[in-house]
């Protein structure tokens, strides 16, 4: 999705994206919050013809397509699943925040002359903010593109699939019968779960929540720990795992030469 995101006039090789990606997915399962998005958006703007400006573009639209993702299975989830769900303030805030923020970044970036005329006659602290905040704004592209910006969140629902298939292959492991929506009901209950934990790799959170579904849909309790615990781990190797093998086997070579600030 990061080389979508990229403007046009900007360029980035495939591997030392997936190299970038990996290792920010790893320090992002295994450090504090923030820290994944904070170290990719470095790695990116220090490769050459990026910059910081560019960076933070692309981890804003990356947030914002992310967001759009998990607004999507959350109403769909409303709509299927007949058992109450955990976390209805997080489901309230996306369903809230998500639209507030795709129209601010939707604005800022179709509006950029205006934001750009403006930080011209402005001076100061304030002036320096403001043209900062118009190099990003130039660089969210794919908000101008709407097709662009469609293909992205197709790849976003493509990869929540590709979970539920693995949460699926899980209960199966297990022997394991649920309903369709059951399936569904657990995605939705992990990913909201990332939201508000605050713990490395969303330890004793993603677990919790995983369990009170399973708990729901009738699996005994030494059952539901075990396919949180599980499944869990099965998110989380090749999430965590890919980026240590390829920072331990060839370290990425972080140095800038040109880019943009």
């Amino acid at each position: 999705q990061w080389l979508l995101f990229l403007p046009e006039g900007v360029s980035l090789a495939r591997s030392k994206m997936f190299k970038i990606m990996a290792i920010m997915s790893t320090v992002a399962n295994s450090g504090p919050a923030g820290g994944g998005a904070a170290v990719g958006v470095h790695l990116l703007a220090r490769q050459e013809g990026v910059g910081h400006s560019v960076g933070l573009s692309v981890l804003l639209l990356d947030q914002l397509v992310e967001g759009l993702v998990k607004m999507a299975i959350v109403l769909l989830a409303i709509v299927v699943v007949p058992i109450g769900l955990e976390y209805k303030a997080v489901s309230a805030t996306i369903l809230i925040g998500v639209p507030t923020l795709f129209f601010v970044l939707t604005v800022i970036a179709h509006r950029r002359f205006v934001l750009e005329s403006i930080s011209e006659r402005t001076t100061g602290f304030l002036g320096w903010i403001l043209t900062k905040l118009n190099l990003v704004a130039s660089n969210l592209e794919a908000l101008r593109r709407p097709k662009k910006l469609s293909l992205t969140v197709v790849l976003g629902l493509l990869q929540k699939l590709v979970a539920a298939l693995a949460i699926t292959c899980i209960l199966i492991a297990f022997g394991v019968v649920t309903p369709w929506w059951g399936i569904l009901a657990v995605l939705v209950a992990v990913n909201l779960s990332t939201v508000v934990s605050v713990t490395p790799a969303n330890l004793g959170v993603f677990e919790g929540a995983a369990f009170l579904v399973y708990t729901s849909l009738g699996i005994s309790s030494d059952t539901a720990v075990a396919l949180a615990i599980v499944q869990h781990a099965a998110y989380l190797i090749p999430l965590a795992g890919i980026g240590w093998v390829i920072s331990s086997v060839r370290p990425l070579n972080i140095s800038r030469s040109k880019s943009e600030p």
